[in-house]
């Protein structure tokens, strides 16, 4: 599960306070979704209205208000009262302002993209006596995820799977049951567990039956379930569809059966999902995806660590802009690239490492170039007024795109690109999940070593006004 609030879920006051202000819990069956921000379930999703990879992941919401009562005499009491129920450290936002007529609160906690906890304020005058429903629409400069709710069920390797221990089949298939079982209990999604068992069961006998009420789940369960049913099947069912066959006879073994298989647990930046140790004592990476395409982009780190010299030597300013973009920090490698193209200069590298990270004034940035690119950037209506709004984040946003538009029509890099890509022992496993009706087929092939084919390009997923949240990515396209 991903972590829960540390604090909503207790109070956190003095003596002096205790007795006087109380934080409720919603009772979430009661609303309905449009009633905004306190019709949310845990689990559910906001999504960022100029960055689709920044999404916010919902907990739970509580209401701040004295003891039985549905304000506090003054707005200054409520924010005493406040600022004793949220420990420090803790990341708060404040959706609104407070003001003398304020003397509620509402507070929400999520979940961000990194894992941390965010608790976000919003005041309000008084609890009516209807309640606070209607009272907050969305969370401001989010959009409700309804589209990206399946993102956060909880069945990735990573909520189940939390070491690196090599497994035998038999056990990696108990140990998701369970998992998974334990994740979902108690959710909207507890009808996964034995989505998931049947599906964990199938791939062990390899074979390929309609799943009852599976349908539902379809994108989520061959994205994320893929990654250890594709093993699963392999190892315990023996499936050798596509390229497994040819890969068995490459490695002179008749099959799979026997093998373990790890979970790397760092695989944010790597093109592996997994990793199998072959009856022979070989080690097989693996890579996993599903049958239609498309997901996340990749991370240009795992592509760095694929160059070889013979690639440097052919290709040496995309391999270049490949190493500087996969292993430099996400700051410092788009900086070197944008003046490897001559986008910026020496000068304004210096004066955009001089912005302060607190800076929400353009003036803080002394290079008339940074300054024109950074008026240049568009970004979505509000922006400029959030509480989180940063110019350093702002300008670097300016940058990575004009780095984006130039090396994607680089095509020295796009050659790089695929040449590394290619270099590679890997098998690729496929999951390939139908749906008919209310019931899901979930079938798994392998290529072998795995193709990458398509035009690579960068994209732009982790940098926006208000932070930064990871390197560049790349896809695949057509």
């Amino acid at each position: 599960m991903r972590k829960m609030c540390k604090c909503l879920f207790r109070i956190v006051c003095s003596q002096k306070f205790d007795k006087y202000f109380t934080m409720r819990f919603f009772e979430f069956k009661k609303l309905n979704e449009s009633r905004g921000v306190t019709a949310r379930t845990p689990g559910e999703t906001y999504v960022n209205d100029s960055n689709p990879a920044d999404i916010l992941t919902f907990n739970g919401v509580q209401i701040l208000t004295p003891q039985g009562q549905q304000a506090f005499e003054t707005s200054e009491e409520m924010l005493a009262a406040l600022e004793l129920a949220i420990p420090p450290g803790s990341i708060k936002i404040e959706d609104n302002k407070p003001n003398a007529s304020t003397r509620a609160a509402i507070i929400a906690s999520v979940t961000d993209t990194s894992g941390d906890e965010q608790l976000w304020v919003r005041y309000i005058r008084e609890v009516p006596p209807q309640g606070v429903n209607t009272m907050w629409q969305t969370l401001r400069g989010y959009k409700y995820g309804k589209a990206a709710k399946e993102e956060s069920i909880p069945i990735k390797p990573s909520d189940i799977i939390t070491d690196e221990d090599p497994r035998d089949v038999v056990t990696l298939a108990n140990d998701v049951k369970t998992g998974i079982a334990a994740q979902v209990q108690g959710t909207p999604y507890t009808p996964l567990a034995s989505i998931m068992t049947t599906a964990v069961d199938l791939a062990m006998q390899g074979a390929v039956t309609p799943i009852k009420g599976g349908a539902e789940y379809s994108r989520v369960v061959a994205k994320y379930g893929g990654e250890y049913l594709g093993p699963i099947a392999v190892i315990g069912g023996g499936v050798v569809k596509g390229d497994i066959a040819n890969m068995l006879s490459k490695f002179k073994i008749k099959s799979l059966q026997g093998s373990t298989v790890y979970f790397p647990q760092n695989t944010t930046e790597e093109l592996i999902d997994s990793v199998f140790t072959l009856p022979n004592g070989m080690e097989l990476q693996v890579s996993t995806k599903i049958h239609t395409g498309g997901g996340a982009a990749s991370s240009l780190s795992g592509v760095a660590k694929q160059l070889t010299p013979a690639i440097e030597r052919k290709f040496p300013i995309g391999a270049q802009i490949i190493k500087d973009l996969g292993e430099m920090s996400a700051v410092a490698g788009p900086l070197k690239v944008a003046k490897d193209l001559g986008i910026i200069t020496d000068a304004d590298i210096t004066a955009f490492n001089a912005i302060s990270k607190s800076s929400q004034n353009i003036n803080s940035i002394q290079s008339p170039t940074l300054v024109t690119m950074t008026q240049a950037q568009g970004v979505e209506e509000g922006t400029l007024g959030r509480v989180d709004y940063r110019v350093f984040y702002h300008c670097l946003t300016a940058v990575v795109n004009k780095v984006i538009v130039a090396v994607n029509d680089l095509k020295e890099f796009q050659d790089a690109m695929m040449a590394a890509l290619n270099n590679n022992n890997y098998l690729q496993l496929i999951t390939d999940a139908r749906s008919s009706g209310d019931n899901l087929t979930l079938d798994y092939y392998g290529k072998f070593p795995a193709v990458f084919a398509g035009r690579p390009y960068l994209r732009n997923k982790s940098y926006f006004a208000t932070g930064q949240k990871g390197r560049l990515g790349f896809k695949l396209g057509h």
